[in-house]
């Protein structure tokens, strides 16, 4: 082993670990290995940079913000809606229409954008139809992922391997290449859950919690100040019940007394309560207390006439999990107040600003309508919903859409590349005034565009060392005796494996490399094992750390076991069919490049 091989799989090794631990960001990690391996003249610069030169981050990009807009007119939700209510009570009937509905969305919005805005639509329809949202929700995401490998944009990881493969000599992915096996992955997955998987699914209904999503276990805190009405008033006199809250304890001089309904109340004292978001909304404008905020600075950073109130959920890898509310200038920046937490269903008798956040964490914030919808698409706190918004015109979510198929159908005929009639739909959006630049900007996911570019020069470093032939060596020596099938599968494995620490595009642009070194080393068409490897990187269930997956875990009051119970299977089953259909459509002829 050579010393740059032996340098690029340390440099990986400790990636993996670093991103495992959550000790630094994925794209900020990226950044460090392409740095890594031009310093150490592993790499030339130029090559290194390719991947941010890639029509991949053009084509992404625009996707972002032709999504965005479909997202922000909420012309999801309307869809998903009109079809839901068309949809009979049976559990079955409405488990196979919202997988269908989210695998569809998912071919032109991301997932994480699909799991986002369905969410709220899933939870209505679950209330009407009397079914558990938590047997609904997970399905509904492990349908985001499998829908949006149909088509080249329908997820980040198609794009970024097709950008790899190119770099690496091989033709880019066509539109609508895993079109078939991406469908039948898909029809194969949800006849699994109807069938089977639901049974697996937990039935977790709140018992004392109103059912709605957004009205569930918000913690809060209520401060007595000066001049309060409630001096001496007794918790049982506030009528909170009217409130939708219900007191769980009392602070005094930092001390917790119990919420006894004939407690009397002083100033200075802090009750904490437990209760729904339209609870919370008629308490911040009751004159007897506050809501006690994120941080004792409360007038920093917020202007007076921020009366909106908001959902977001703490993601998988953000920069906030671990920090505690108080200390952390996120919010503050961002000119927004966190007024309640809910997490898993549990509440924390403690104060907010001394409160821990976790990856999965629902919070309640208060601010403006724009720094509310600032949150969509953030990656470390991702907006669901705002409560009292306005309800943007359908009229730019139907143009975006429009321009999305004509580009689609322009590329197709070969008349535009895609990525140029991508950009042009875009500019069409802000020279009609339908969204501004600055919007647009906003709607792009950089941080993910940064990680594809740098995990692309880093794995072509792998690639021109030689550490994807030893590992590919490795990988062949263990199972070559069981044939080529095994081979593929054995690199779907490690694919899979791989994006529990890392993101699904990082883990296929680690190992699109070693497959192309495998098919060499076999003797076959390297196609087929960058296909499988690309796929693979979208079919993994069996942890919530993908962010589609995890804005579920609140609302649907799942644990870490419901995935791996549920989505073990599942994952099981559509590896299975990758690795029957891949080698029939994309045969195992010897290599032609």
């Amino acid at each position: 082993m050579g010393l740059e091989v032996a340098f690029v799989i340390v440099l990986l090794s400790v990636a993996i670990i670093a991103i495992s631990l959550e000790l630094v960001a994925v794209d900020v990690m990226a950044l460090a290995l392409l740095v890594a391996v031009v310093a150490t003249g592993i790499l030339p610069v130029d090559a290194a940079l390719s991947g941010f030169s890639s029509e991949v981050v053009i084509i992404l990009g625009s996707v972002f913000v032709l999504a965005g807009t479909m997202t922000r007119a909420e012309l999801p939700e309307e869809v998903a809606e009109a079809l839901m209510k068309a949809t009979g009570k049976g559990e079955r009937s409405g488990l196979a229409m919202v997988m269908g509905v989210s695998a569809a969305l998912s071919m032109l919005l991301s997932n994480t954008s699909t799991s986002s805005v369905l969410t709220p639509a899933v939870l209505q329809y679950a209330k009407r139809s009397g079914t558990s949202a938590s047997r609904l929700l997970m399905p509904m995401a492990f349908a985001s992922l499998m829908g949006g490998t149909m088509v080249l944009i329908g997820t980040s990881t198609n794009l970024s391997a097709s950008g790899m493969i190119t770099g690496l000599g091989m033709e880019p992915y066509a539109f609508f290449e895993f079109f078939v096996v991406g469908g039948v992955v898909t029809l194969s997955g949800i006849a699994f859950m109807v069938l089977i998987g639901r049974h697996l699914i937990p039935d977790r209904r709140p018992l004392d919690l109103v059912e709605d999503y957004g009205m569930s276990g918000y913690l809060a805190v209520l401060k007595f100040g000066d001049g309060s009405e409630s001096e001496r008033t007794q918790i049982e006199d506030l009528d909170l019940a009217a409130l939708e809250l219900e007191p769980l304890a009392v602070i005094r001089n930092n001390i917790r007394l119990a919420a006894n309904p004939l407690r009397q109340l002083r100033h200075g004292d802090r009750l904490i309560v437990r209760g729904t978001v339209d609870g919370l909304l008629r308490a911040k404008d009751d004159k007897r207390f506050d809501i006690e905020t994120d941080s004792e600075r409360d007038n920093q950073g917020v202007r007076p006439d921020d009366a909106g109130l908001g959902e977001a959920v703490v993601m998988p890898h953000s920069r906030l999990v671990g920090q505690l509310l108080g200390r952390t200038t996120f919010f503050r920046r961002r000119r927004l107040k966190v007024l309640a937490v809910h997490r898993k269903g549990r509440a924390f008798a403690a104060k907010l600003s001394n409160l821990q956040l976790q990856a999965g964490d629902v919070l309640l914030v208060q601010g403006a309508t724009e720094d509310l919808e600032n949150l969509r698409g953030n990656p470390d706190l991702w907006g669901l919903a705002a409560v009292e918004a306005p309800r943007p015109t359908l009229v730019q979510g139907f143009i975006a859409a429009g321009l999305l198929a004509l580009s689609v159908v322009l590329s197709g005929f070969g008349l535009l590349p895609l990525s140029i009639a991508l950009l042009a739909s875009c500019l069409i959006l802000i020279f009609g005034g339908i969204v501004s630049a600055q919007d647009a900007y906003r709607m792009i996911d950089w941080r993910l565009l940064v990680m594809i570019a740098s995990m692309t020069g880093f794995g072509l470093a792998i690639f021109e060392t030689g550490a994807a032939s030893l590992v590919a060596n490795l990988i062949v020596d263990w199972v070559a005796p069981f044939g080529v099938t095994a081979s593929l599968l054995a690199l779907g494995v490690v694919t899979i494996a791989l994006t529990q620490p890392m993101s699904n595009a990082a883990a296929v642009l680690t190992v699109v490399p070693v497959a192309v070194s495998t098919a060499g080393i076999l003797g076959i068409d390297p196609r087929p094992a960058v296909v499988m490897v690309t796929l693979a990187g979208s079919l993994s269930f069996i942890a919530p750390l993908e962010p589609a997956l995890m804005i579920v875990y609140g609302p649907g009051r799942y644990r870490f076991v419901d995935f791996v119970r549920v989505g073990g299977p599942l994952t099981l089953l559509t590896l299975g069919v990758l690795v029957y259909l891949v080698p029939v459509i994309w045969p195992l002829h010897p290599a032609s490049f």
